[in-house]
C-alpha cells in the first residue's frame, strides 16, 4: 500500500486496518513486553510503523523516551493526537528504513508490527535492517508478522464451506487477497530471518486475532482456534 492510500485510511483506521495492539485476543503483547524487563527510568521505545499510535498509547508509560515512526502524514497526525498525554515522545514522518538511519541505535525495545510485509524482497530486507539499526546491542525487538500457517488454516475452513475472504498463495509466502499482496511467514522462516539480522530469539508465539478479521464468524466445536500472527521477542547480539 502506498503513502496516498495509507493516508486515506487515517480517519477510519480502526475500522479498516488490522491494528494488533487493539485487536489481539490473548494478551500476548503485554506478556512479551513484560518479558523484556525494561527499566521505566532508563529505557527507550522505538515504534517503526506506529500507525495511529495504539502500541505507544497502551505501553508508552513504561518508557523514559519514545520515538514513533510512520510514513503517512495523516496517520501520524492521529497518533500524535491520541498520544498527546504521553511525555517524552518524538515523531518521524518517513518510512521505517530511512528513519532508522536518522534515529540510530537508541532503542531498548524496537517494535515493528505487521510492517515487514511488502511483496518486494528488497524492501523487506531494508526494513529488517532498519530494526537492527535502531536496536541497541543487547536491546530487544518485538516483531509481529502475518502467519502462513494461520492463513492455511483459514483457507482450509473456507474450502470446507465457511464464508470468508479467499486468498491465493505463492511458494515464497506471498499471499494475495482482495487485490492486495503481502508477505506471510512460516515459523521457522521467521526465526531464521530474525537470526540473520543479528538477533537471538527469546520467545516466539501466536498473537491471536478475532475471526472477523478474516470476514468470518467464530467457529463452533472442540479444538477450534482463532487465526494468529507470529510474535517474536528477540535480543540484539552484543
Amino acid at each position: 500500500m502506498n503513502r496516498a492510500e495509507w493516508n486515506q485510511l487515517a480517519d477510519d483506521f480502526e475500522e479498516l486496518v488490522c491494528d494488533v495492539a487493539l485487536d489481539e485476543t490473548n494478551d500476548q503483547l503485554r506478556r512479551y513486553v513484560d518479558a523484556a524487563r525494561l527499566s521505566k527510568e532508563k529505557s527507550v521505545l522505538v515504534d517503526l510503523g506506529c500507525g495511529i499510535g495504539s502500541f505507544i498509547q497502551k505501553f508508552g508509560g513504561r518508557f523514559r523516551k519514545i520515538v514513533g515512526v510512520e510514513f503517512a502524514a495523516r496517520t501520524i497526525a492521529r497518533a500524535k493526537e491520541r498520544c498527546a498525554a504521553i511525555e517524552g515522545t518524538e515523531w518521524h514522518t518517513m518510512d521505517a528504513a530511512r528513519a532508522a538511519k536518522r534515529i540510530g541505535p537508541r532503542a531498548d525495545l524496537t517494535v515493528c508490527m505487521n510492517v515487514i510485509t511488502s511483496p518486494s524482497r528488497a524492501i523487506r530486507d531494508a526494513q529488517w535492517a532498519g530494526v537492527a539499526t535502531v536496536t541497541k546491542p543487547s536491546g530487544f525487538a518485538l516483531i509481529v508478522v502475518p502467519s502462513i500457517e494461520s492463513e492455511e488454516m483459514v483457507q482450509a475452513r473456507i474450502r470446507r464451506g465457511a464464508s470468508g475472504i479467499k486468498s491465493t498463495q505463492t511458494a515464497d509466502g506471498l499471499v494475495e487477497f482482495d487485490g492486495s499482496t503481502q508477505k506471510y511467514y512460516r515459523r521457522d522462516e521467521l526465526m531464521s530471518v530474525v537470526r540473520d539480522n543479528g538477533f537471538d530469539v527469546k520467545r516466539i508465539g501466536q498473537l491471536r486475532a478475532p475471526w472477523a478479521r478474516e470476514g468470518m464468524t467464530n467457529p463452533r466445536g472442540p479444538g477450534m482456534q482463532n487465526p494468529w500472527d507470529w510474535i517474536v521477542l528477540a535480543r540484539r547480539q552484543a
